[in-house]
């Protein structure tokens, strides 16, 4: 994941409306406080480090940017104390550079809104001298007071066909053999999230090197073989409830997780001739019900 992280911000996969409004703040040499929200692994804290190696050059790059991960530094002390005075720091000003820092705040959505009121009043103080960059994945979860003084840009998951670009680009690079029908069985159970897709990648290659198949696949990723589950709803469906429980039995032994099914078994029935669309709209609504109550 690291070796391959954008340097550039057009090297940033799948936000072209986020990478043109950025690109404008290069000309200008200037930048608001930013919010960048939106899902895991679709280039949010990449994109920040990007811009910021392009706005400050690698010489300064280390010396004008502090990244701070809220989820383990949340407290209200922590922004009175840390972050103030990074935040009221003044930078060495070169030249050709913009005369800021950047101070970046990771998983901001799990900041407490004491603390986050703290941070409202440092924003404000020292906005001449240091910029905020607050990244998370609720934007509703930022007080609005911080909201209003922030640039809001969302980041949508990433595009099924940019995702196969982007393994298949790393795989190359690795030199790894790997088949479109695999790339596109990781792209469809990392949903959008890249991280993740590159993550299982490497996972593959450390196990099984070139002789991955959908079998491995299914083993590593948690994910319970469609035909192992098309046949419990087909025995469901027949009601032949003790082979139903031994398959779920074995399922429960074998150490699956509920979570990672449900997507599998909501394409399942929705795909199915044998149910009526009454039926599987209420066994749907029942799905749903099941994975809010996992969540």
């Amino acid at each position: 994941v690291e070796k391959y992280r954008p340097t550039k911000l057009s090297e940033i996969t799948s936000q072209k409306d986020v990478v043109i409004s950025l690109r404008k703040s290069l000309k200008t040499h200037n930048i608001p406080h930013l919010i960048f929200f939106g899902p895991s692994g679709c280039g949010k804290t990449s994109s920040i480090l990007a811009l910021s190696r392009e706005l400050f050059g690698e010489k300064y790059f280390n010396s004008k940017i502090i990244e701070l991960n809220a989820s383990d530094e949340r407290g209200i002390n922590v922004v009175r104390d840390k972050i103030k005075t990074y935040a009221k720091h003044s930078v060495s000003n070169n030249s050709d550079g913009p005369g800021f820092k950047i101070i970046i705040l990771d998983e901001a959505d799990s900041m407490t809104p004491d603390s986050q009121f703290a941070l409202r009043r440092i924003m404000e103080e020292y906005s001449s001298i240091t910029r905020f960059c607050i990244i998370c994945n609720y934007h509703n979860k930022i007080i609005d007071p911080i909201v209003s003084r922030c640039s809001l840009f969302r980041f949508n998951p990433i595009s099924n066909d940019e995702l196969i670009k982007k393994l298949k680009y790393i795989s190359e690079k690795e030199k790894m053999k790997c088949s479109d029908k695999l790339l596109r069985k990781i792209v469809k159970i990392c949903r959008g999230d890249l991280r993740k897709g590159i993550n299982f990648l490497q996972r593959c290659h450390n196990y099984f090197g070139d002789n991955i198949n959908d079998k491995l696949l299914d083993d590593i990723s948690g994910i319970i073989n469609s035909e192992e589950l098309k046949k419990l709803i087909m025995l469901s469906y027949n009601k032949e409830s003790k082979k139903v429980d031994n398959i779920i039995l074995k399922f429960y032994n074998d150490g699956y997780s509920l979570v990672n099914q449900i997507l599998e078994l909501h394409d399942i029935i929705v795909g199915s001739k044998k149910f009526s669309s009454i039926e599987k709209s209420n066994i749907i609504k029942k799905l749903v019900e099941i994975d809010q109550n996992l969540i």
